[in-house]
């Protein structure tokens, strides 16, 4: 095909079309030439070429069928009566991964760490220190400044205990001493006490009775006008035994009284058995709470077997009081 000698060149896509395209260049290898216009080239003659080249890639030609019924493709981005609208071009974006952002922040911490912290833990690696496998961390940063700088140590000899001053283990054995000490001591008080309380205690004079007279009552059978003891009505020759821990003051028959037995407590206090059927001990013998002195009987001023109990006073031994209330007092109340 030959070039005419007036057209209108027509841009590659992407290229603005203006009046500066109309000066004289050369032309691209992309170039497509058009039919030549009727009469000189203007400016005017140049925007109706333009106008005509924009609707014939818009309206197919009457009859055109195929390729021809499709607009060109240099032209299909163009829009009819305006400019063509620049097409974006793509942008590029670098992806980073979030393990990297979180390994690189990591790492800037670090060495930000490691320019302001000042001196870190450091491991002296002199001959000394390596000696027997020990080490001293000596640390030191700013927080420590106006203050002696800590030292760790991670190997050696404990200090010991200054001289002169009991660990804790020796304090807590001579506490526990101590302490078994008084337990101890309170135990043997407190055996000692029962003992007391266990001597102090009274048995029952006899066994199997029932109180026939009680200390008090008057009649014309007692010479002094009233009872002066307690009478423990029981079978004959049942075994009388001592209330108390006493000593023999008499044993003998004693007029009225029958056969009798006088024990003697420790303050000097006295209980009488009386009407025994046979005396078991001695005068000056010692006896043991519980230990049997006699046998039940009517012996002397009796009326039917049984014990005639009476209690006299340290003070005045020749005048009876009641024996009930050392009964109850000894842990034996009667009534």
């Amino acid at each position: 095909m030959s070039l005419p000698g007036a057209f209108i060149p027509v841009p590659a896509p992407g290229t603005r079309v203006g009046f500066r395209n109309l000066l004289p260049f050369r032309y691209p290898r992309n170039f497509v030439p058009l039919d030549p216009p009727e009469g000189p080239v203007s400016v005017s003659s140049h925007r109706a070429s333009k106008h005509r080249v924009n609707h014939a890639s818009a309206t197919p030609r009457h009859g055109a069928t195929g390729a021809h019924a499709t607009p060109s493709a240099s032209l299909g981005n163009q829009v009819e009566g305006r400019r063509r609208k620049a097409s974006a071009t793509p942008r590029r974006t670098i992806g980073i991964s979030l393990s990297t952002m979180i390994g690189g922040g990591a790492l800037l911490a670090a060495a930000v760490g490691a320019a302001t912290a000042g001196q870190t833990i450091t491991t002296p690696t002199s001959a000394t220190a390596s000696h027997h496998g020990r080490y001293v961390a000596n640390l030191s940063s700013a927080s420590l400044a106006g203050r002696d700088a800590t030292q760790i140590s991670r190997g050696g000899a404990r200090p010991s205990v200054a001289s002169g001053q009991p660990s804790l283990q020796s304090q807590a054995e001579i506490q526990a001493r101590a302490r078994n000490q008084v337990l101890k001591s309170a135990a043997n008080d407190a055996q000692d006490y029962a003992q007391q309380l266990s001597s102090d205690l009274w048995v029952l004079p006899t066994s199997g009775f029932h109180i026939t007279v009680w200390f008090g009552e008057t009649g014309g059978y007692w010479s002094s006008g009233y009872h002066t003891g307690i009478d423990f009505a029981t079978a004959y020759g049942t075994p009388a035994v001592a209330v108390g821990n006493a000593t023999v003051d008499q044993a003998g028959y004693d007029g009225s009284y029958g056969n009798q037995v006088r024990l003697q407590f420790e303050n000097g206090d006295q209980v009488w058995y009386n009407h025994l059927s046979a005396i078991e001990v001695t005068e000056g013998q010692s006896i043991l709470k519980g230990q049997e002195i006699g046998r039940v009987g009517d012996t002397g001023n009796a009326y039917g077997y049984h014990l005639h109990f009476e209690y006299r006073l340290a003070s005045d031994l020749e005048t009876a009081v009641d024996p009930a209330p050392f009964f109850a007092e000894h842990g034996l109340p009667l009534a």
